[in-house]
């Protein structure tokens, strides 16, 4: 009856682990560039109660727990923003972006902006790693980003059209090993290897889209499916744990 009682209230905390990755997914249901995460179980050890048979032991477990969580990097819808600096990637990769320790992290999320020195940067003010520019200089107009990564602006005094850098893509061999660090950031990990860098569009990167926003991959149905399933998981858990309880009271009760 113990064992029960233990076992059944695993199941409980895990289903509630469950909702609380279910809730985060849906409240960023509108994140640029967010991808959903499913997290997954594994059963507990057993113990062998007796052995039926030579090789054969009656083996009861003792419950379930969270085994790890595991992000799904496949392609959010892309929606029309009409913002110069708004950047989708169509297919694989992420931007790089320098982080205040000078280490980088990465990203899906294309809503860029220019800082007052003419950097491009995320709307949390960290610097787009740009191959072959720093910056854009006072009076660069008609900002234009190519599927490739080129970045071309018209020049103020000259009024020609000039290069102002590439945005270069990477990606990883394992992209579901990336850390989630917040502000739609993700690190390298062991899990997820080395990055690898080249060229936009080629080398099975994806190519950028100007003006395009990559949104969230949740589907909402798909979630709350998964809602009502681990609700309906923790109900029978707790029912279990009920009947437990009722047992062993009446266990109890047998010299009354």
């Amino acid at each position: 009856m113990i064992r029960a009682l233990w076992s059944a209230a695993t199941g409980m905390l895990a289903q509630q682990m469950n909702v609380d990755n279910t809730s985060n997914n849906l409240a960023n249901v509108n994140t640029n560039g967010f991808k959903k995460t499913r997290l997954e179980f594994e059963d507990l050890v057993y113990e062998a109660v007796k052995t039926a048979a030579p090789g054969q032991p009656v083996e009861v477990g003792y419950g379930v727990k969270p085994a790890a969580t595991t992000r799904t990097f496949s392609q959010g819808n892309v929606e029309e923003t009409g913002q110069p600096l708004d950047v989708a990637i169509l297919g694989d990769g992420f931007f790089q972006i320098l982080l205040p320790d000078n280490t980088r992290a990465y990203t899906r999320d294309g809503s860029f902006k220019l800082d007052a020195t003419g950097r491009l940067v995320t709307a949390a003010g960290l610097p787009v790693l740009v191959e072959g520019a720093t910056s854009l200089p006072t009076g660069a107009s008609e900002v234009q980003i190519a599927g490739n990564g080129e970045i071309t602006y018209r020049n103020g005094e000259s009024g020609q059209r000039v290069s102002g850098g590439r945005i270069r893509l990477v990606n990883f061999p394992n992209p579901a090993g990336l850390e989630a660090i917040g502000q739609n950031l993700f690190r390298a990990t062991v899990a997820s290897g080395q990055e690898g860098a080249g060229d936009t569009g080629r080398g099975g990167l994806g190519t950028l889209q100007q003006h395009y926003l990559e949104r969230s991959n949740v589907q909402v149905v798909e979630e709350m499916v998964n809602l009502i399933v681990a609700q309906r998981a923790y109900e029978l858990n707790a029912k279990a744990v009920q009947a437990a309880d009722e047992m062993l009271g009446q266990a109890n009760n047998l010299r009354r």
